[in-house]
Order: C-alpha cells, then sequence, then structure tokens
C-alpha cells in the first residue's frame, strides 16, 4: 500500500492513504493540540496527511516527529515549515494570580482541562498537565498568563517511548473533555427543547378567567367610637375612696396583735 501511495505522488495523481494509517499517524503526533499545522487538532492533522497532506507542520513535534511520519510513509524527510511556527523547547502555562479577573476564558481554551478555577474566582494552571499549546495566552483580557520554560517537578519524555506514553495522556485528556462538553451541549439542548415544548403546551391552554375577591372590609368594631367621660366629682370620689383604703390598712398593720 505505502509503495503504490509512492508511486502515484511521484507521478503527481491523487490519491487516498488507507484509513488504517491514521491511527498510526495520530500516534506519531505531540497531542498538543495546539492548532499551529491550521488544524483544531492533531487527529484532523493526521487525516490531511493520510489524504497526502505535508509531514512538516507541526512545530511541537519539531524535526523528531516528521522523521517518524517520513519512516511511517516511506517519503523524504523535510524541514519544519516556518509559517507553521518553529521548533522549541517546551513551555507551559503560568497565571500571575494576582491579576486574574476570573473570566474563565482561559478555561475554555484549554484543550485538555489543564486549568482550574471559576467565575469571578481566581484560576491557576495544573503544570503537569499543560500541553504548553498557549492557547490560553490570546483569550485571556487582562494579559496575565506566561508561557514559561518547563520546570524541573513537570514530566518529560527521555526518549520515543515516553514520549508516547506523554502524548497519549494528552489525548486522553483531550478526549475526555471533548466528551464532557458533548454532554453538557446535549443536556442544554434538551432543557432548551423541553421549556420550549412546555412554554407552546401553555400558549394552546386558553387563558383562565381572573376571579373577582371584591373589595376587603375590616370587620366591625364592639368597641365604642368614643370612651364616656368620668365626670370630676366622680374622679375626686373614687381617689378619696383609695386614700381611704390605703390609710386603712397602714393602720391594721401597726396595730399590735
Amino acid at each position: 500500500m505505502l509503495e503504490c501511495a509512492l508511486c502515484l505522488r511521484q507521478t503527481g495523481v491523487e490519491f487516498s492513504v488507507n484509513a488504517a494509517l491514521i491511527p498510526l499517524i495520530d500516534a506519531l503526533l505531540p497531542q498538543t493540540q495546539c492548532g499551529k499545522c491550521g488544524h483544531d487538532g492533531c487527529l484532523p492533522y493526521a487525516q490531511e496527511i493520510g489524504t497526502g497532506g505535508a509531514i512538516n507542520k507541526c512545530p511541537p513535534g519539531g524535526s523528531s516527529t516528521i522523521a517518524a511520519l517520513a519512516a511511517l510513509l516511506n517519503t523524504e524527510i523535510l524541514p519544519l515549515n516556518p509559517d507553521n511556527g518553529i521548533e522549541a523547547p517546551r513551555t507551559v502555562a503560568y497565571i500571575r494570580e494576582d491579576e486574574c479577573i476570573g473570566c474563565t476564558k482561559c478555561i475554555q481554551a484549554c484543550p485538555v482541562d489543564a486549568i482550574l478555577g471559576a467565575s469571578k474566582r481566581m484560576h491557576t494552571v495544573i503544570v503537569n498537565e499543560c500541553t504548553g499549546c498557549d492557547l490560553c495566552v490570546a483569550p485571556c483580557p487582562v494579559d496575565c498568563i506566561d508561557m514559561l520554560p518547563l520546570p524541573a517537578s513537570a514530566p518529560v519524555a527521555k526518549n520515543d517511548s515516553e514520549q508516547r506514553a506523554l502524548s497519549g495522556h494528552w489525548r486522553e485528556r483531550y478526549y475526555t473533555r471533548a466528551k464532557r462538553l458533548e454532554k453538557l451541549h446535549h443536556a442544554n439542548v434538551a432543557r432548551r427543547k423541553l421549556a420550549s415544548e412546555s412554554a407552546a403546551q401553555l400558549m394552546k391552554q386558553p387563558p383562565s378567567k381572573p376571579i373577582n375577591m371584591g373589595v376587603w372590609t375590616p370587620p366591625p368594631t364592639t368597641l365604642p367610637t368614643t370612651a364616656p367621660i368620668m365626670s370630676q366629682e366622680k374622679a375626686q370620689s373614687d381617689i378619696a375612696a383609695a386614700v381611704a383604703r390605703a390609710k386603712a390598712r397602714k393602720a391594721a398593720l401597726r396595730k399590735p396583735s
């Protein structure tokens, strides 16, 4: 199959590589999901390569990835296309947390869920999960994200085997995020559909008639509207009687037993 594809390429005839090669091509890509190749992720670029696309459009993979792709496809090794970027040591994102306004735009941009935070709260990067894609830098409205050299604590691939394992880990996080977002999208669609159907059902029902509640009036009071006024003579008489009773009690207390 590879020999036939190579012959067709040399003769200028359009061809399509067997779809079985696409997972093998994808496995050689670094899985940073950075988009520097011009695609939304590594798998679409693998599909481009599988249909005859250039193998030299991946800056994070650099010369080693180009060489591996050339060996797989039995084609010549090309220098990295400068239009896609330059090969450089891996970096990771750092958020200057005291300047973060909690807008969540970097969280939405991160392809592997390597940023923690919430709306109106400080964000931070999980350094060991950051692929260095720098997709979080541009959306930040306050420019508080820096791409810095890899710290000593971050995982580093020392050989091709370790690099494949690290790439596989990033691929798994990327697809886990994609599944989560897809599930959330379907849930939102279902919620909007239910709300629309409920509103349509309510619109079909006849309008309810208003209930005449009448006008509230306070209950009649049993108290007289005006309290009777005591005469001065009556008041003086009651006071004198009260004083007499008080004197009599005091006298009774003083009388020896």
